[in-house]
């Protein structure tokens, strides 16, 4: 019997050493999933710093270039007021049209040519059919002999650069006349 007991006791110690080792390597595991937990806890901390850095950087960087923009164009516009003040110049000392007429051509020269640096070019409009996206339309012209939608006048010129509009052509289109406005004007001349 007392083998038996012997037996049971190292059973027991047995159970208990493997139950203390698989506790141990338990709290071992349970400790590295803490140290990598708090690894890629640090990780998104600096990732999450990172990306803020980024972001005002980037909102600086485009303030930058707003600035730079507006600089440019403000610049370009000094050109244009010193060329208005010199045809001003010539019109006050003028004593004929001439020097008016030369004094309106080189201002319309130096906004042509700010234009066209910037790639800015007119709308065609005249002789186009309408496009709503191209052109606003302020008037009518009644011609039956004409296609519906055709635009005959041009108002005030629109401009695009490439494929984007900066301002719509204001037209006037062609319209064929209804047949009620047709049989009244036959019966004022009748």
């Amino acid at each position: 019997m007392n083998k038996k007991i012997d037996n049971e006791q190292k059973t027991e110690e047995i159970c208990r050493e493997g139950k203390l080792s698989e506790l141990e390597i338990l709290k071992q595991s349970v400790d590295e999933q803490k140290k990598k937990a708090q690894d890629y806890y640090e990780q998104l901390l600096r990732l999450k710093a990172d990306f803020e850095n980024y972001r005002k950087r980037s909102d600086s960087e485009k303030m930058e270039h707003f600035e730079d923009g507006k600089n440019s164009l403000i610049t370009e516009l000094i050109d244009v007021f010193e060329t208005v003040k010199l045809a001003k110049g010539m019109m006050e000392k003028a004593t004929n049209g001439e020097s008016v007429k030369l004094g309106l051509h080189l201002i319309e020269k130096k906004l042509a040519e700010i234009l066209k640096l910037h790639e800015v070019r007119a709308i065609i409009s005249v002789g186009e059919k309408y496009n709503p996206l191209l052109h606003e339309v302020v008037g009518v012209i009644e011609k039956d002999d004409l296609e519906e939608g055709l635009i005959l006048d041009e108002v005030k010129a629109g401009y695009k650069i490439g494929d984007k509009i900066l301002k719509p052509a204001i037209v006037k289109i062609a319209k064929k006349t209804t047949q009620k406005n047709a049989d009244s004007n036959a019966d004022k001349r009748g």
